[in-house]
């Protein structure tokens, strides 16, 4: 292997001198690997029905944009859903109107705004899909220009390769979610907080405080925000005991004065996008079924510990509480109780399913899983050899010596690492297990981090090591036109793939609903006429031709039916939880359509292969 590594170098090193050090060199090849990137998603996208959530936000982006409305009772604030929403006002869509006493009477809203509208579906989520790939090519943008600015061309365009490659950023990259927004502000963030930790000065703190509100009114987990801050804080104030000599001196009145500059600033920037709001917390005429803070409260002791129950028992603790609910108007009613729904979900948790497994609570190594069998093989072992190097850098001569080294580093490495270790963290410590794209925002700052460490002209390492890291971008580019044009239900090599994804996770991981389409072309070349269907997803499949009945609950009435069994992974594993589909797991699928649909023909069903 050294022998192959040693052949391959002058293939693979590229040199920083020269055209690739001019502005128009380096914008080229960005610009052509962003494009290549937009290509895939175009693509994709034209291949694929609606995911389970696109409709829900373009309806809460567009109704707020015509109306000034939020949705009620969401954990969602409306950034992230204006954005995909702009275009679609020159549609002069309809909204659907409200019939809250009617079952399923969200989804059916979303139906009708999506596919029975005054434009086409294919209008309605084509304009709001190309909304999302432009966050995403900006996003790249970002990671391409602050890595070039801090450890120069050649790491920018390695990190912005393995971005650009990644099937994960490709597929939700074009979906119309929140989730690359949310990426987005969280990158934003810690870098405009980066250069305040540089400066101290307080425009510098101004500007983080706009990002805040930003990060804030796209996702509330933006919130980690706060916590990473005080963390990169306290390290550049260790790095200053230490014989840093920053332009100005770390101290807790510096943290307290700046931070709640960033909390005032981030608090009117709010204000601004929820539409300058003021109102009660619960009041009748914005809830569906108005109940009292103190009971609601109650319901939830998890959010509490057994205290808090306790306490709201007493009818004056009650009275209290459930006056200011109701009476006490407050700016932006709609973020508290946003805010509130999402710890809620957070603490509650969510239906999911893992190796196996179904839970409502979720497991604290579903991420680390998710993460294992998702990330490119490439990104990974790209991690292993940045994680490798970099020890063996600070700590060859011994620990005291490395322990001074990690006091002098740069702080751009505390900033790319810290946050990144954070998020990872946080999501370990979530109920809320459905998919990798919870953790995107670690991402960028993980991949800018194992650029810069690997190809940054700072580092000294064996030729050898550059040579290995840049056949890893290119393992992660292969694997990439492997899941072409499948990216949502990507797996990598080592974890069996695609095909072997749902031993591990389903949901937005796998079967999100994208391939009612190619269930229609299937459909049709097979002549199928009698179907029975388990469909996971908010689009209706009659839209697409493909006309069915529900799917049995046992193997006898499914062929006394007669009919040709289509099923999604989500539904038979995760969607399982009281066994109705546990016949079908005995049987081994004749096809398969996309990479969430498994075919069962009863009359030549065969058992299932044991795992």
């Amino acid at each position: 292997m050294p022998q192959i590594l040693q052949a391959v170098v002058p293939l693979v090193e590229i040199r920083e001198g020269g055209w690739l050090a001019t502005k128009w060199g380096f914008s080229s090849i960005a610009a052509a690997l962003l494009a290549v990137m937009v290509l895939a998603q175009v693509v994709s996208m034209a291949q694929e029905s609606q995911v389970y959530d696109e409709g829900y936000h373009l309806l809460a982006g567009y109704t707020y944009l015509k109306t000034g409305v939020l949705t009620v009772n969401t954990e969602h604030p409306p950034l992230a859903q204006i954005i995909p929403a702009l275009p679609l006002l020159a549609l002069g869509l309809s909204i659907p109107v409200r019939r809250p006493a009617e079952k399923g009477d969200e989804e059916r809203r979303q139906r009708e705004f999506v596919y029975y509208n005054t434009s086409s579906a294919e209008d309605i989520l084509r304009w709001g899909r190309l909304m999302k790939i432009s966050v995403t090519v900006l996003l790249g943008v970002v990671i391409a220009a602050w890595t070039r600015k801090y450890f120069g061309p050649v790491p920018a365009l390695a990190a912005l390769a393995l971005f650009a490659f990644d099937p994960n950023f490709i597929a939700h990259g074009h979906y119309i979610t929140t989730d690359v927004q949310a990426t987005l502000f969280f990158l934003l963030g810690c870098l405009t907080w980066h250069r305040f930790l540089s400066t101290g000065k307080t425009k510098d703190a101004a500007w983080c405080g706009v990002v805040m509100g930003g990060a804030m009114a796209t996702k509330y987990s933006a919130a980690l925000l706060v916590p990473v801050f005080a963390v990169l804080y306290l390290v550049r104030w260790w790095q200053q005991a230490g014989g840093s000599a920053p332009a100005f001196r770390f101290s807790i009145w510096h943290l307290a004065r700046h931070m709640t500059l960033v909390g005032v600033v981030m608090g009117l920037v709010l204000y601004a996008i929820f539409g300058f709001e003021t109102g009660s917390l619960m009041s009748p005429k914005r809830l569906k079924a108005p109940e009292p803070l103190s009971a609601k409260l109650r319901k939830n002791p998890t959010l509490g510990g057994p205290v808090r129950p306790l306490i709201l028992n007493h009818p004056w603790v009650a009275r209290v509480v459930d006056d200011f609910a109701t009476r006490t108007p407050l700016p932006m009613p709609s973020f508290f109780r946003g805010f509130y729904n999402m710890v809620n979900h957070t603490v509650q948790g969510h239906s999911t399913y893992l190796l196996g497994q179904s839970s409502e609570k979720g497991w604290w190594y579903y991420f680390p899983v998710v993460a294992a069998v998702k990330t490119p093989t490439g990104t990974l072992l790209l991690l292993l050899l940045a994680l490798g190097v970099s020890a063996w850098s600070v700590f060859r001569n011994g620990l005291m010596a490395g322990w001074r080294r990690l006091r002098e580093l740069r702080p751009e490495w505390y900033l790319l690492a810290i946050p990144a270790a954070m998020y990872f963290a946080a999501c370990m410590g979530s109920h809320i297990n459905i998919g990798i794209r919870h953790m995107l925002p670690m991402y960028p700052l993980a991949l800018m981090w194992i650029a810069a460490v690997l190809f940054s002209r700072t580092r000294k390492w064996p030729r050898l090591v550059p040579a290995a890291a840049w056949i890893c971008v290119a393992l992660v580019g292969v694997e990439s036109a492997a899941a072409f044009p499948y990216y949502l239900s990507f797996f990598n090599a080592p974890s069996g793939g695609s095909a072997r994804g749902a031993k591990y996770v389903v949901d937005s991981n796998l079967d999100w609903g994208q391939d009612l389409k190619r269930l229609r072309s299937y459909v049709t070349s097979h002549a199928l006429s009698n179907i029975c269907l388990g469909y996971f997803g908010i689009a209706p499949p009659e839209y697409y031709g493909v006309v069915a009945r529900d799917v049995p609950n046992s193997l006898e009435r499914a062929r006394q039916s007669g009919c040709v069994v289509i099923m999604s992974v989500s539904l038979l594993y995760q969607g399982n939880l009281d066994g109705q589909y546990n016949w079908l797991l005995k049987l081994e699928p004749i096809d398969t359509v996309g990479r969430s649909f498994r075919v069962y023909d009863l009359n030549r069903a065969a058992p299932a292969a044991r795992q």
